[in-house]
C-alpha cells in the first residue's frame, strides 16, 4: 500500500522525535555562562552552533552565554554561578578570597580552574563626526591624541594635534569593513581617466548587496558627482573613473560609508565640535586593555597603570560636565557613538562594522603603529598583533607590545580568555559540557566564523597552548 506524503512525513516526525527523546534531547544540559562583551558577537554565533553540532555534541547541550563585562563574569564564575566566563583581563587572587566570603566559603583556590586563550580582535577608537571635509574622510590618530582625548586634554575635534595627525596628503588606499573591503586609485592612461581597483571577498558582499556607489568631488564635497551605481561582485573590479586634478571619490557599499581615496593631495577640514567621550560603566576587559595601551604608550599623559574600571584608570578625576558618558558593554559604547555628533569610544570592531553595514553614523579612525602607518582595526591587523606579542607557554597568556614594527599590526587588540572548572570544583557532568564547548570553539567555530564576525583567531601556537590547557578541564 503507498502511503501519503503527509502520513509519511508525519510517521518520520514521530520517529525523530521518538529518537531523540531516547537520546539526546531528553539528556541534554544548559550550562550557564557569561563575563566579557568583547567576544560577545562570537559567543552568540558558537552557542547557537554548538547546540546541533552532533558530532562536538551528541547530546545536544546547550550553552547560555550573557554578557556582562569581564569583572562582573570573573566574579560569577568564583563564587560558581557560571560554569563559563569569558575575560579579557587577568583574574586576581583577591577576587577568589573574595568570591569565597560572598558566597558562605566556596572552597575556590588557584588551582582548580583554568584560564586559557579563546579568541582575540582589534579594540577600535570609534567615532561620530559631522562636517569632516571631504565627506568620507576616515580620520588618523596617534597614541599621544588618542591618549589626550580619553584624558580629557582635548575637547575640540579641530584641536591641533588632531589637525597634525591628518595633515594634506593623497589617500590612494582604502581599506574598509574589518578589512573586507579594498580599493586602490591610481591615475589611468588618459589625463581625464583614474583607476579605481575594488577587492570585496564574500564575507561583505551576499544576495542581500545591493549597490556599491561611488561619487566624485573636485571642491571638498559642496558639489558631487556620482561616477557608479551598480551592483557589485565578489573578487577583484577594475573601474575607470572620470578624473581632474583634485578629485576626491567617496565609496559607499549599500548603506555603509567605507571613506575616501584620492591621487591628488587633499586639505582634510575638521569642525569644531566638541568632543563627547563614551567609556564603559561596568569593570571592563575591553577598557582594562584600552587603558593598558595608553598608559604603555604615552606614560606621561596616561598616568595610571591599566584596571577594569575605566575611572580608576583615568589620571585624574573624570570630568562631569556631560562630555563623558558611561554605557554597559561594547554594545552600549557603539551605541552611544552612533547616536552622537561629536562622539568617540573604543569597542571591539565587530560591534562597529554591524552599525556600519547598517548605515550609522559611526567609523573606526586610523590609529598609527609602531611601523609608522595609520590603520583601522581587522582581523588581519589584530592577529599580526598577537603573533608579535609574547606568550606564556605554560599560561597561555599574552603581552603586547603595543610598539612592536610589524607592518599592518594594529596597535589596540586584545585576547579573551575562557574560563573553565578542573575536577576540584563543579560536577564532572558540567564540566564535560564546558570542556566539549571549549574545544568545539577553537576547532570549530572560531575558524569558521572569527573573520566573519570581526574577530582574529588565534595563531596556531597559541591553539595549541590553549588546547592543552582545555585538556584540564574537569580534570
Amino acid at each position: 500500500m503507498k502511503l501519503s506524503k503527509k502520513y509519511v512525513v508525519g510517521l518520520a516526525a514521530t520517529a525523530i522525535v521518538g529518537s531523540f527523546g531516547l537520546t539526546g534531547v531528553a539528556h541534554a544540559a544548559t550550562i550557564t555562562g557569561g563575563g566579557a562583551t568583547f567576544p560577545l558577537n562570537l559567543m552568540e554565533s558558537c552557542r547557537a552552533t554548538f547546540a546541533g553540532d552532533t558530532t562536538a555534541n551528541a547530546a545536544g547541550d546547550k550553552m547560555d552565554y550573557t554578557g556582562v563585562g569581564s569583572g562582573t563574569g570573573r566574579a560569577n564564575f568564583f563564587k560558581g554561578d557560571y560554569k563559563f566566563a569569558m575575560s579579557d583581563s587577568l583574574w586576581k587572587t583577591s577576587e577568589i578570597t573574595t568570591a569565597a566570603a560572598t558566597s558562605g566559603g566556596a572552597s575556590r583556590t588557584a588551582t582548580n580552574f583554568v584560564f586559557m586563550p579563546l579568541i582575540s580582535g582589534a579594540i577600535n577608537v570609534a567615532y561620530n563626526l559631522e562636517g569632516v571635509k571631504p565627506e568620507g574622510t576616515v580620520l588618523q590618530m596617534s597614541s599621544a591624541t588618542v591618549a589626550k582625548i580619553f584624558a580629557a586634554q582635548i575637547t575640540k575635534w579641530n584641536d591641533p594635534a588632531i589637525l597634525a595627525d591628518n595633515p594634506v596628503a593623497a589617500q590612494p588606499q582604502l581599506l574598509g569593513l574589518n578589512g573586507q573591503a579594498k580599493f586602490v586609485l591610481a591615475k589611468g592612461k588618459k589625463a581625464t581617466q583614474a583607476l579605481l581597483t575594488a577587492t570585496l571577498t564574500t564575507k561583505v558582499v551576499d544576495k542581500k548587496t545591493k549597490n556599491l556607489i561611488i561619487t566624485s568631488s573636485v571642491d571638498g564635497g559642496k558639489t558631487v558627482k556620482n561616477v557608479y551605481n551598480k551592483k557589485p561582485k565578489v573578487g577583484k573590479l577594475s573601474l575607470t573613473v572620470p578624473y581632474a586634478v583634485g578629485t576626491v571619490y567617496s565609496i559607499t557599499l549599500d548603506k555603509a560609508l567605507l571613506g575616501t581615496v584620492s591621487v591628488d593631495a587633499t586639505t582634510v577640514t575638521i569642525p569644531d565640535t566638541a568632543i563627547t567621550v563614551y567609556k564603559r560603566k561596568d569593570t571592563s576587559g575591553t577598557t582594562n586593555n584600552f587603558a593598558n595601551y595608553l598608559n604603555k604608550t604615552q606614560p606621561t599623559i596616561w598616568t595610571k597603570a591599566t584596571n577594569d574600571a575605566f575611572d580608576t584608570a583615568f589620571p585624574g578625576t573624570v570630568p562631569t560636565d556631560g562630555s563623558f558618558v558611561a554605557a554597559q558593554g561594547n554594545d552600549g559604547v557603539a551605541n552611544g557613538v552612533m547616536g552622537k555628533n561629536g562622539a568617540i569610544g573604543y569597542a571591539e570592531v565587530s560591534f562597529v562594522n554591524e552599525r556600519q553595514l547598517a548605515g550609522k553614523s559611526i567609523a573606526s579612525a586610523k590609529i598609527k603603529n609602531g611601523a609608522g602607518e595609520f590603520i583601522a582595526g581587522s582581523s588581519a591587523g589584530a592577529r599580526l598583533a598577537v603573533s608579535a606579542a609574547a606568550t606564556d607557554a605554560t599560561t597561555g597568556i599574552v603581552t603586547f607590545n603595543y610598539d612592536n614594527t610589524v607592518s599592518g599590526a594594529y596597535p589596540i587588540t586584545a585576547v579573551s580568555y575562557g574560563m573553565a572548572n578542573t575536577a576540584g570544583f563543579d560536577t564532572s557532568a558540567n564540566n564535560t559540557i564546558v570542556k566539549n564547548y571549549v574545544n568545539y570553539v577553537l576547532d570549530t567555530c572560531a575558524p569558521a566564523v572569527a573573520e566573519i564576525k570581526g574577530y582574529a583567531q588565534l595563531p596556531a601556537n597559541l591553539v595549541t597552548i590553549s588546547k592543552a590547557l582545555a585538556a584540564k578541564i574537569g580534570a
